[in-house]
């Protein structure tokens, strides 16, 4: 009787084991609907997105030349075109061999960004759950808000390292900080306004089902700004400027 009982819960607790591996694996190997979507669109429609999206950032790199406000709109469609085409055509190397086909969705509320990966050796999609927005300095804001493997959360810590170290790596003006428990990336503004004669200002970004619309000003400095500034860059290379080994003791000498 006693021998039963014991096999009986030995098979119980087996039984659970399975069904709670089992129940993990379908988790993990789950893919999320929006990133089979994507993967299935045509070739030739997402060769089309790529153009539209490179077309679409060649005239709002003249937009922001010119006086005024100017706004532009991004669609998830075509930024999958420029990932599944131009990515791989123009950089090669700069995602990771382990991260495979990326797609991204827009939401009303977040961007997703998925992949294929691999997570202890089984085939997962990873997908990055991100809020960006405009800080009141006028710098981008990116929040990762959650990581999924399949549908199993995953702590954000080894995102966040890898990104921080390709950021590193790329010298782009990128500072981290924290929003409660998420790590939030902040892109300095000066990516975008660099040039002393006019102020670029990133206003607004707004999200739509599939969509993403980015608002902004250009303003023209005034020529009393510019010189000042000019004096100020100048002063800095002047401060800058490296000491020549024994030109200080000639000057003395004299």
């Amino acid at each position: 009787m006693i021998k039963r009982v014991i096999l009986l819960v030995l098979l119980s607790v087996v039984t659970v084991l399975l069904l709670g591996a089992g129940s993990m694996y379908w988790a993990v190997t789950s893919s999320q609907p929006h990133y089979m979507a994507a993967l299935k669109e045509p070739a030739e429609v997402l060769e089309e997105g790529s153009r539209q999206l490179e077309s679409r950032f060649t005239t709002l790199s003249s937009d922001l030349e010119l006086e005024g406000d100017w706004r532009t709109v991004v669609s998830d469609h075509e930024v999958n075109g420029w990932l599944a085409y131009k990515l791989p055509e123009s950089f090669p190397n700069l995602l990771p061999k382990e991260i495979r086909d990326p797609r991204v969705a827009i939401t009303p509320n977040q961007l997703i960004l998925a992949a294929r990966s691999d997570v202890a050796g089984v085939d997962t999609v990873v997908s990055v759950l991100v809020e960006p927005y405009v800080t009141e300095d006028g710098d981008l804001a990116i929040e990762l808000q959650q990581v999924l493997a399949g549908m199993l959360p995953v702590p954000t810590k080894d995102i966040v390292d890898r990104l921080q170290r390709g950021v590193r790596r790329a010298g782009l003006p990128i500072r981290w900080t924290r929003n409660g428990p998420n790590t939030v990336m902040i892109v300095d503004r000066e990516l975008w306004d660099r040039d002393i004669s006019q102020h670029r200002t990133l206003e607004a970004i707004e999200l739509a089902e599939g969509e993403m619309f980015l608002t902004g000003r250009t303003e023209e400095v005034q020529v009393e700004e510019v010189q000042v500034e000019e004096v100020q860059v100048e002063e800095v290379e002047t401060a800058r400027e490296p000491v020549v080994p024994g030109r200080a003791s000639e000057s003395l000498s004299r």
